[in-house]
C-alpha cells in the first residue's frame, strides 16, 4: 500500500529533528569528553612538575645536609684519633672501650652520609666519572687485600678465579672499587659459614649475551665485541626471587636485623649505589639467588673500547 506524499512529509521531519537532536547530543557529549581530558591533562601536568619538583627539593635537601654534616663529621673521627694516638695523654683501660665505640659509630655515621651524598649526586646527574686504563688483575687483588679482614673476622673463606687473558680496561677506578667492595662486604654480611668467590671472565658479546648481559645494555654499546664480568659468589643465606630486585632499592633491605644494632643492619643503600655506579660505568648489576643456596652478583662492564679512548 503507497502513502501519499503529503503524509510522508511529518514522519520525515521528525525522523530529520530526531538526527539532528541526535548529533547535537553527540556533540556536545564529546565536547564535554575533550573538556574533560584537557582537564585532565593540565591536572596530571601539574602534578607531574610538582613531583619533579618535590624530587628535586629531595635530592638538594640531601646533598645539602650530607655536605653539612661531613664537616662535624671528619673533626669527631679526628679528635677521636688524637685521643687513641695518645695526644691528649694516655687513655686509661676504662677509657678505651668508649672511645672505640665514638670511633665505629662515627665511621658508620660518615660512611652513610657519604652514601646519600653519592646518591644525591646520581639522581641529579652530578657524580663524575673519571675513566682511566686499569689492569684488572692487580686491581681486583687490591680491592681484595683491602676487605680481606672483614672476611677473616667471619672465619670464612675468600678465593680469585681469574682468566687467564684479562687485558686492561678504561673505566672509573673509584667507582668500581666501590662496587666491589659493596658486593664483597655484602657477601660477607649475609654468609654465616662458607666461602665466597671472586671470579673474573672476559667475553664476547654473544657468549657473553647467552650469560645473562642484558639485551638492552649490549645494543647501547654496539661497537663493544668484548664484555668484562666480575662475579661475587657466596654461600651464604641466598635471596628468595621475590626480594631479588627490591634488594636494589633505595634503603630496601632483606633479613634488616633489629634496628638497634644499626652498624651490622647497614643502610640498604649498598646495593642501590652500585646499580647505579654499573649503569654510570656502561655496564649493569645483575642477581642470581636461592634461599639456603647463596647469591651471585654479577657486574658487567665493556671492555673492548679500551683502546679507542671511550668509557
Amino acid at each position: 500500500m503507497l502513502f501519499p506524499e503529503t503524509d510522508l512529509q511529518p514522519l520525515l521531519y521528525v525522523i530529520v529533528g530526531a538526527i539532528v537532536v541526535g548529533l547535537a547530543l553527540l556533540l556536545q557529549h564529546e565536547r564535554r569528553q575533550a573538556a574533560r581530558l584537557t582537564e585532565r591533562s593540565r591536572e596530571l601536568e601539574r602534578l607531574s612538575s610538582e613531583l619533579l619538583r618535590a624530587n628535586r627539593m629531595k635530592n638538594d635537601f640531601l646533598a645539602n645536609v650530607s655536605h653539612e654534616l661531613r664537616t662535624p663529621l671528619n673533626a669527631i673521627v679526628g679528635f677521636v684519633d688524637l685521643l687513641r694516638e695518645g695526644v691528649y695523654g694516655d687513655l686509661s683501660p676504662r677509657q678505651v672501650k668508649p672511645v672505640e665505640r665514638i670511633e665505629a659509630s662515627a665511621n658508620h655515621l660518615r660512611h652513610l652520609v657519604d652514601q646519600i651524598l653519592d646518591l644525591a649526586k646520581m639522581a641529579a646527574g652530578r657524580l663524575d666519572v673519571h675513566a682511566e686504563y686499569l689492569d684488572i688483575r692487580p686491581f681486583i687483588l687490591d680491592v681484595a687485600s683491602e676487605v680481606e679482614s672483614l672476611v677473616n673476622e667471619k672465619r670464612l673463606s675468600l678465593s680469585l678465579v681469574m682468566g687467564g687473558s684479562l687485558p686492561r680496561i678504561r673505566s672509573d677506578p673509584t667507582h668500581l672499587r666501590q662496587i666491589l667492595v659493596n658486593l664483597i662486604g655484602n657477601a660477607v654480611k649475609y654468609t654465616d659459614a662458607g666461602s665466597i668467590v671472586v671470579r673474573t671472565r672476559m667475553l664476547l658479546r654473544q657468549p657473553a649475551l647467552d650469560e645473562g648481559l642484558p639485551q638492552i645494555v649490549a645494543a647501547a654499546h654496539e661497537g663493544v665485541e668484548s664484555w668484562l664480568a666480575i662475579q661475587v659468589i657466596d654461600s651464604g643465606r641466598g635471596i628468595a626471587p621475590a626480594d631479588q630486585e627490591r634488594v636494589f632499592e633505595e634503603f630496601e633491605q632483606v633479613d634488616a636485623g633489629p634496628r638497634a644494632d644499626s652498624p651490622n643492619r647497614g643502610t640498604g643503600l649498598g646495593l642501590a649505589i652500585s646499580r647505579r655506579l654499573a649503569r654510570l660505568l656502561g655496564g649493569d648489576l645483575l642477581l642470581a639467588s636461592e634461599p639456603g643456596k647463596g647469591s651471585t652478583f654479577t657486574l658487567w662492564l665493556p671492555a673492548s673500547e679500551a683502546e679507542s679512548g671511550t668509557l
